[in-house]
């Protein structure tokens, strides 16, 4: 092998590794996370993958873990600068308290609409208490904003009752400036359309998936089947995997 041709196998290996390590993406096979660049901010105290039910991960709230006023939801995410397109499955049950889970991308270093050092773009399952009717919807928010520039306090079409099998897929895109949501309820079904906006977060951003409890008191369950990226695809992607359900969820624990 001449010179040449080892360095340019090299330094497509190289390549290739880097465009490996940059995938947002994990099938969330096995008992331990695909993707190393997987991070925690505010890690539940009880999580696990692949332990509770084979190829979900699941992640049950710790309380007074919102994603509102401020950050301080378990966020189980990546660094990320430029643009993405990920999407994950999940499937959460809550019992009467305010609760959140879905897909954020959260910018430290970026201002908010009041000032505020913490900026971030959301689609966000909101799981109410029963002073607003004990049932879940879909929300698209950036940091205690949700009345205009394309974001969506309560998503039209959805609602769904607490202490149910709550599935659901969302997806988040980001070119530029410009975040595209949507959302479907089962994997064969067409995307639809959440909402548009314009914001300049400031990279690197913390992109990935959460869960809380935003009230004192609360139960919330969510599993998560996988995170796909659209742009970079990881290494392995997610196979066919079991349907899950709450009967199922609980059962594979007693």
């Amino acid at each position: 092998m001449s010179r040449v041709t080892a360095l340019a196998l090299a330094l497509g290996l190289i390549a290739g590794g880097a465009l490996a390590a940059d995938s947002l993406g994990d099938p969330f096979e096995g008992t331990k996370l695909g993707n190393p660049n997987w991070q925690w901010e505010f890690e539940p105290a009880s999580w696990d993958l692949g332990e509770t039910t084979p190829g979900w991960l699941t992640m049950e709230g710790d309380v007074s873990r919102n994603l509102w006023a401020a950050y301080t939801t378990s966020h189980l995410y990546q660094e990320h600068n430029g643009d993405f397109d990920i999407e994950t499955h999940m499937i959460t049950h809550y019992v009467s308290s305010s609760v959140v889970a879905g897909i954020v991308a959260y910018s430290p270093t970026t201002q908010d609409h009041n000032g505020r050092d913490g900026e971030w773009v959301t689609i966000k399952l909101w799981g109410r208490g029963a002073g607003n009717g004990d049932n879940a919807v879909i929300q698209y928010q950036a940091r205690e904003f949700d009345g205009g520039e394309g974001f969506v306090g309560t998503v039209p079409g959805f609602q769904e009752p607490h202490e149910t099998d709550i599935d659901l897929h969302i997806r988040m895109k980001r070119e530029g400036t410009v975040f595209t949501a949507w959302y479907k309820r089962d994997i064969g079904d067409a995307w639809l359309d959440i909402g548009v906006t314009d914001q300049a977060l400031e990279d690197p951003l913390r992109v990935g998936i959460f869960n809380g409890v935003a009230d004192a008191a609360g139960e919330i369950t969510t599993a998560y089947e996988y995170v796909i990226d659209n742009l970079t695809p990881f290494a392995v992607e997610p196979g066919g995997k079991l349907p899950l359900t709450w009967a199922g969820l609980k059962g594979s624990t007693e």
